[in-house]
């Protein structure tokens, strides 16, 4: 594996509207766990959209990790120029810092948002030049996710494609092992 595509989630969709939640630390280590463990399979590029919550986070993690695998590469593909224009002051600010940390950045369409199109093509490009997706989603919670599970799981079978779906019951498990022992070793 080379190029892993990371999505998911939104903060909102995920009752989440501050970085400092809990909630974002587990996710970030659970981020991390996974990282570190494609990097010893050969993991290069971590991509993202530019989307809030999974996304911006786990470009989070990949640039703090990127001090310990120096090889380690970030690329934003975003649907389409000025994504990020009517996100808050605050979102556009860690969006900025994000990709000036980038490796690479692009918009998949040489322009502004022209219609939900642009999203669907951005999909197919980046599953067509991936060798895997991180997909953060869970049946029992719908949310924008969905469709492109439903993209991915097609995409999969046609292409003998590689994803992971996180689910909550994931990241529970992970948070018991990982911060219970945290707390036992006190």
């Amino acid at each position: 594996m080379t190029s892993i595509y990371f999505t998911g989630y939104k903060p909102f969709e995920l009752n989440i509207f501050k970085d400092d939640q809990t909630e974002v630390k587990v996710i970030k280590a659970y981020i991390k766990d996974i990282i570190e463990n494609e990097i010893e399979e050969g993991l290069e590029w971590v991509i993202i959209s530019g989307q809030l919550g999974f996304e911006m986070w786990s470009a989070e993690v990949t640039i703090e990790l990127k001090e310990k695998y120096p090889d380690l590469k970030l690329a934003v593909l975003t649907p389409f120029l000025n994504h990020y224009n009517k996100w808050n002051e605050t979102n556009q600010s860690k969006y900025q810092n994000i990709i000036s940390s980038a490796d690479y950045v692009n918009a998949i369409h040489q322009s502004e948002y022209q219609g939900g199109f642009q999203f669907q093509q951005a999909n197919d490009f980046i599953l067509n030049n991936t060798d895997k997706t991180i997909l953060f989603y869970d049946d029992e919670q719908e949310a924008s996710p969905k469709y492109f599970k439903s993209k991915l799981v097609d995409f999969a079978e046609k292409k003998n494609y590689t994803y992971n779906v996180i689910t909550f019951m994931d990241l529970q498990d992970f948070m018991e092992f990982n911060f219970t022992n945290e707390k036992e070793s006190d």
